[in-house]
């Protein structure tokens, strides 16, 4: 009955041992948060200061921009937007063309994308829905922008 009593006190220990190793790392989370957001208005009054546009610094960084977004690419590890951009880019070097946003798709009637009635969970988004009789109009954005096939292996 003791030897319970010690293992729930080591238990006991353990998890507040944990629980104060999460509250540093939330502390450094949210200091690093209201850097972002410093860093944000500190860009937008340089740009303001200097007569210019946000885009223009944008596209005076560009370069290094580029150079690290490439640098990211190999990464499993990677942030979720590399991975959306890199499988983007897959797409559009396959079609052809560019990567564009706000393409219409077609109705139902004129050849709209068949797919399995299920649910489908996109991978990049952590988004479900369920696809009955028509696709919803998320899932033919989804095929817009991922590609059919890809849309196709997220059914579960």
């Amino acid at each position: 009955m003791f030897q319970e009593y010690d293992q729930i006190e080591q238990k006991i220990a353990e998890h507040q041992a944990m629980i104060e190793e999460l509250q540093e790392q939330k502390a450094q989370a949210e200091r690093k948060k209201e850097g972002v957001i410093a860093f944000d208005k500190a860009l937008v009054n340089i740009a303001a200061e200097y007569q210019m546009e946000e885009e223009e610094l944008y596209v005076a960084r560009g370069e290094e921009v580029v150079e690290w977004l490439v640098s990211q690419l190999n990464d499993e590890d990677a942030p979720d937007y590399v991975q959306t951009l890199k499988a983007r880019v897959a797409r559009a070097m396959k079609k052809g063309d560019s990567p564009r946003r706000g393409r219409r798709t077609t109705s139902a009637k004129s050849g709209e994308p068949k797919l399995e009635v299920g649910h489908y969970r996109n991978p990049y988004t952590g988004g479900t829905l369920e696809k009955k009789k028509r696709n919803p109009k998320q899932l033919n954005q989804w095929i817009e922008e991922y590609g059919l096939d890809e849309v196709k292996a997220w059914k579960i």
